[in-house]
């Protein structure tokens, strides 16, 4: 059993808490007895001590004995006894972000605070407050250093003829374009790469303003804001660099340097003029232009062929190390 009490003062201290109630443990090694008016004073007083693996507290003597063991080392003597209460610190940031209430803000306060979890999925909580609104979000944790919450997967209407006003990509996060857009919306989180879906627009600047744009189509970016960002969704400048090559195409070309939120049904990364130097078009509307994916940032269709399950990522991670 966990104390919530407890388990807030420790987060402070950077140090949990398993409290197990009425017990404690006989035969470990004590370090002190300290006097301590409640649970939680006697978890904060271990928890400054770095000797200290565990405690005995008795609250009707308002006693803390600190000791110098672990429940491990006597696995048998871990006795009952009404009014006390064994304390044993734990390895919580093995734990971060695998329940609800252990969410974190986001993937890049995970990689911060618990620097070996693997990429996978997670519980976040982006806009802080009650965790009662976290959710499930994956987390790339390798990338460029990790930390990148997954904010969008998507595919292709109509891949196989790529550049024909019949193509776009599906789903489209629910940002602000023309309405003529005719793919679903989704505010899903989606939960891998290939789960294709989107977090709620509005929560993507809480995750960060660097960008990560992955494709199995198309070279791999990360955009640091400029003037502007994708999450700001107003034209400017930003600064991108080609982290994965996807394509031996135009590997002599710059990355864009330039993005626009909307030049009729979708957000696009340039360098010079919107569509004479396009590297990504995410459109959304299968009527009129295409989902430009393409390497040479000339609004061509030089994006990788004849790919299986053809698909494209966005991540959102914070610059805070």
């Amino acid at each position: 059993m966990l104390s919530l009490a407890a388990k807030i003062k420790a987060e402070e201290n950077g140090v949990y808490f398993k409290i197990v109630e009425k017990s404690f443990l006989f035969g470990g090694s004590t370090i002190s007895d300290e006097k301590a008016d409640t649970l939680l004073s006697c978890s904060q007083t271990c928890a400054r001590r770095a000797s200290c693996k565990s405690a005995n507290f008795i609250s009707s003597q308002r006693t803390c004995s600190l000791l110098s063991e672990e429940q491990t080392n006597h696995p048998r003597n871990l006795l009952k006894r009404e009014g006390s209460f064994y304390l044993e610190k734990v390895d919580f940031a093995g734990l971060l972000g695998t329940t609800q209430s252990s969410a974190v803000h986001s993937c890049k306060t995970l990689r911060r605070r618990s620097p070996s979890s693997p990429s996978g999925v997670y519980w976040i909580d982006p806009d802080g407050g009650s965790q009662e609104n976290a959710f499930k979000a994956y987390c790339d944790m390798e990338t460029e250093g990790g930390g990148w919450t997954l904010v969008w997967s998507y595919t292709f209407v109509d891949y196989n003829n790529f550049a024909n006003p019949s193509n776009a990509i599906t789903p489209r996060p629910n940002w602000a374009v023309d309405p003529n857009v005719n793919v679903p919306i989704s505010t899903t989180p989606p939960l891998n790469e290939t789960d294709y879906n989107s977090i709620n627009f509005s929560l993507w600047r809480q995750l960060g303003r660097q960008v990560l744009i992955k494709s199995n189509i198309n070279n791999w970016l990360i955009c640091l804001p400029g003037t502007e960002s994708l999450v700001d969704w107003l034209e400017g400048n930003v600064s991108c660099q080609i982290v994965k090559y996807v394509t031996d195409t135009c590997k002599d070309k710059l990355a864009p340097g330039k993005f626009s939120p909307s030049q009729g049904y979708g957000p696009m990364f340039y360098t010079s003029t919107y569509f004479g130097s396009t590297y990504y078009y995410f459109e959304g509307y299968t009527l009129q232009h295409w989902p430009t994916h393409d390497p040479c940032g000339q609004n061509s269709a030089k994006q990788e062929k004849n790919v299986v399950n053809p698909h494209g990522n966005i991540f959102i991670r914070d610059a805070v190390n």
